[in-house]
């Protein structure tokens, strides 16, 4: 009976069902877009905010130095670690700072906010000069500087105390005047809580101004998806009710006929609901391989990258079962009408 019930609905209600499947696959798609990007915002929101730079700072609570174990310690913990060895050298009659850090690929990526004019590509007896010193010292690109015996590849500005700074590649032994330290920012409090009971004469700043944008960029903008996914699904719940509650009136001879016949008003309903349900398994698999090629343009266009298309089981998972509680729950309020219909009234043609 159910098939024959279901195979009439398609036969004589095509136009409906596929507004419905067109609702639902339309659903299913964004809501694959939604979940995917809500899934990875976290990641690719903190990844973007490492170009801005240290969100800890590790620097002497009392004397001069930290230990340089702190670095390996934060990478274990998760986190990323670059040491900088402040000394002085005189240009003239001025001190100038001369600050040594390792040029790897932390340092790279922890001072990406820095703009050089030039090159950054330092190796020995090269350096970077900070705008203002260059500026006030007269110093150029590709000149050599006898009092700090490095050649200028690049200047540098970043609105810090980089600015009046000589930077040059150095290698460390077992201290650094202060570490600069980028820690997931769901867990910076967890590993700077770490750091101080391991290094006890070490001051962790945690640098607010990044910890506290991040954490409250990452909170605002996965709320912002959560409330879009939900007015979607609210917006296809009211289509899908609408078109099968059209559809119970246009068949409300069948069912007259159905009860009857003795059939319960339950089992009418679920016929209806298993029609819905079947769509929604449909747009589902319809939905999501197109959600998954949008979401991989979306991110590459926001977050910059290689177009990637990345299937995950969990968000097809998840876009399934929220895809039929939404057909379950429209067609569930339309069938609602099964139970007003008089088997008497409809037989007669009234």
């Amino acid at each position: 009976m159910f098939i024959r019930f279901t195979l009439r609905g398609l036969q004589y209600r095509k136009q409906r069902l596929l507004l419905a499947f067109a609702a639902l696959a339309v659903a299913a798609t964004l809501a694959t877009v939604l979940f995917g990007i809500y899934s990875t915002v976290d990641r690719r929101i903190r990844d973007e905010f490492r170009a801005y730079g240290a969100n800890l700072i590790a620097a002497p609570a009392n004397g001069t130095n930290v230990p340089l174990a702190i670095v390996s310690e934060a990478v274990k913990l998760g986190g990323e670690a670059v040491p900088f060895l402040v000394t002085s050298a005189n240009a003239g009659n001025e001190a100038v700072a001369v600050v040594a850090f390792e040029p790897s690929p932390a340092a790279t990526r922890m001072t990406s906010y820095w703009h050089v004019t030039g090159s950054r590509e330092l190796s020995g007896g090269d350096c970077l000069a900070g705008e203002l010193i260059a500026g006030r010292l007269g110093i150029q690109i590709g000149q050599t500087i006898p009092w700090a015996s490095c050649r200028v590849k690049g200047i540098v500005a970043t609105g810090g105390a980089e600015d009046q700074e000589l930077l040059v590649p150095g290698a460390f032994t077992n201290v650094a005047s202060l570490i600069q330290i980028r820690a997931p920012g769901d867990r910076l409090e967890s590993i700077r809580a770490s750091l101080a009971q391991q290094f006890p004469g070490t001051d962790f700043r945690t640098v607010r101004s990044i910890a506290e944008t991040e954490s409250g960029v990452v909170s605002k903008v996965r709320a912002a998806i959560f409330l879009l996914t939900i007015v979607i699904l609210a917006i296809t719940t009211l289509c899908v009710s609408s078109n099968f509650s059209e559809m119970v009136i246009e068949r409300s001879k069948e069912i007259g006929i159905l009860k009857a016949l003795g059939a319960a008003e339950r089992m009418i309903a679920t016929f209806f609901i298993s029609e819905s349900a079947a769509l929604a398994l449909a747009a589902t698999v319809a939905g999501y391989i197109t959600g998954i090629f949008a979401a991989a343009a979306i991110g590459r266009q926001i977050f910059g990258g290689v177009f990637s298309v990345q299937p995950n089981a969990f968000v097809f998972l998840s876009v399934a079962a929220v895809m039929l509680a939404v057909a379950t729950l429209a067609t569930g309020l339309a069938a609602s009408r099964i139970w007003g219909i008089q088997p008497a009234i409809i037989l007669r043609g009234e």
